[in-house]
């Protein structure tokens, strides 16, 4: 059986590498599931856990995200350290997300409740802040690592559902 592929990318910066360990296990098990069956294939896109500075990658980084149909960005207290930051990464996703040429199609934003909630940095709030008022893109919170793998495999669910017509079509 061939399959449509469509790429998720999963930002993962500071220290939430147990998070991007959840995002794979769930991405393969929502594929066997759910996506498999209706002729799609899931990609799971993510930096990996040990490459400790970005930076002399962010070309290719650049490239990944634009290649994705979906884009998944997790923050807890900051956008990262210098050496794992993705927030240029988050606003080139947005940007690909307004461009009808790219294939992205949505960004979603998954907030970790801090450990040090006086910590968090300030653009951390607004963002989260404005994504609230705004509505108009998918906004999670989570506790633990169940409680994210729920809410991951619940958006996969919402975006799966957008692309079974396609495949069906294809």
């Amino acid at each position: 059986m061939s399959f449509i592929m469509h790429r998720i990318f999963c930002a993962t910066p500071g220290d939430v590498e147990e998070e991007r360990m959840a995002f794979y296990k769930v991405m393969g098990k929502f594929n066997e599931a759910e996506a498999m069956p209706r002729g799609i294939l899931l990609i799971a896109l993510a930096l990996p856990g040990a490459t400790a500075d970005k930076r002399p990658y962010q070309a290719a980084m650049a490239e990944n995200v634009r290649s994705c149909r979906y884009y998944i960005q997790l923050l807890e207290e900051t956008w990262g350290p210098p050496e794992r930051n993705f927030e240029r990464d988050y606003a080139l996703a947005l940007r690909s997300l307004e461009d009808p040429a790219m294939p992205m199609q949505d960004v979603a934003v998954m907030f970790k409740k801090p450990l040090v909630p006086h910590q968090m940095d300030p653009r951390i709030e607004e963002l989260k802040q404005k994504l609230q008022n705004e509505g108009s893109r998918p906004l999670l919170e989570f506790d633990t690592i169940p409680e994210f793998e729920r809410q991951l495999y619940g958006l996969l669910n919402t975006w799966l559902a957008s692309l079974v017509p396609e495949a069906a079509m294809a």
